[in-house]
């Protein structure tokens, strides 16, 4: 029973449990991986570190030191804590993750980058955490199930804007 992909998110039960462990234990250490995830991020992929005007400027010590960079480290947590935490209202996942899409939207960020971070973000949690491949591969599709919907979200915001130009 717990096999069996639900619809909506394609994520079977056993998926969604190995996340919700994985997050809960990602989450008590947040405040030192939260921005090391982000640092990761701006080394790995340095184009999207152009997109935070707010730590232009920052050497990599400073960066690491930021206050910026906490908050928003805490507000990418919260996101993905309201996404786990509705795996199975997929109607108010779907609203949430519109919310976060029409902001990034805002700021020009493509479905790429969120797929890249995407991609580190579960690389990072198989280094901060021990987990299985079982594990790593629920994150993927779960993540797979987020940038699904976002992507589609931002076709559509891309569409109303050559609607209204």
């Amino acid at each position: 029973m717990g096999d069996i992909p639900e619809p909506g998110t394609c994520l079977t039960e056993r998926k969604k449990t190995a996340v919700r462990e994985s997050w809960a234990k990602m989450v008590s250490t947040w405040k030192t991986n939260g921005v090391e995830f982000f640092f990761r991020l701006f080394t790995t992929f340095p184009n999207i570190r152009a997109y935070f005007k707010t730590l232009d400027g920052l050497d990599q010590d400073a960066l690491k030191a930021s206050s910026k960079l906490r908050a928003h480290a805490i507000n990418f947590k919260h996101s993905v804590s309201s996404f786990i935490d509705n795996l199975d209202d997929i109607d108010c996942l779907v609203i949430l993750i519109h919310k976060v899409t029409e902001n990034h939207f805002r700021r020009n960020i493509t479905p790429k980058q969120f797929e890249d971070a995407f991609s580190l973000f579960t690389t990072f949690v198989g280094d901060v955490q021990e987990v299985d491949e079982f594990t790593l591969n629920a994150w993927r599709a779960t993540l797979a199930t987020v940038l699904s919907v976002l992507t589609e979200h931002m076709k559509t915001l891309e569409a109303q804007m050559d609607g209204h130009a």
